[in-house]
């Protein structure tokens, strides 16, 4: 096991975790995922982020682009280790996003629910809904 260094100056979400998202979406497409140790480091950090952090980061994505990567994150915090966000996933962000943005597609949880190891996808955990 290795401990990693945190960094706090690079923790933000920039065009740089936005091109490596992408990457991995077309990967998903193509029926694989595989994420290289220098893309893991790069994105485990931000896993963690707050919520209003990560609803700034996809402000002005498509609603298609943020459903493909709540599968890529999805698929990321259960086959990557280090990855586990537990109710913190900035799935549960990108969700909301979509809710409010009355863009949530069907069949979404289902796929999400069949994919994830994590007790709290797709609906948080209930302190977060009372």
């Amino acid at each position: 096991m290795t401990v990693e260094s945190w960094d706090p100056s690079a923790t933000g979400l920039t065009s740089s975790h936005r091109d490596i998202l992408n990457q991995v979406v077309t990967q998903i497409e193509k029926r694989a995922l595989e994420l290289g140790d220098t893309e893991q480091a790069f994105l485990r950090p931000v896993m963690l982020l707050d919520a209003d952090e990560w609803r700034s980061f996809v402000s002005r994505e498509t609603d298609e682009s943020i459903e493909a990567w709540i599968k890529v994150l999805t698929l990321i915090e259960r086959d990557f280790s280090g990855f586990e966000a537990g109710s913190r996933s900035p799935v549960l962000t990108l969700i909301k996003v979509l809710k409010s943005r009355n863009a949530l597609p069907d069949g979404l949880f289902a796929w999400i629910k069949s994919h994830t190891r994590n007790r709290f996808l797709p609906y948080g955990s209930l302190a977060d809904r009372l």
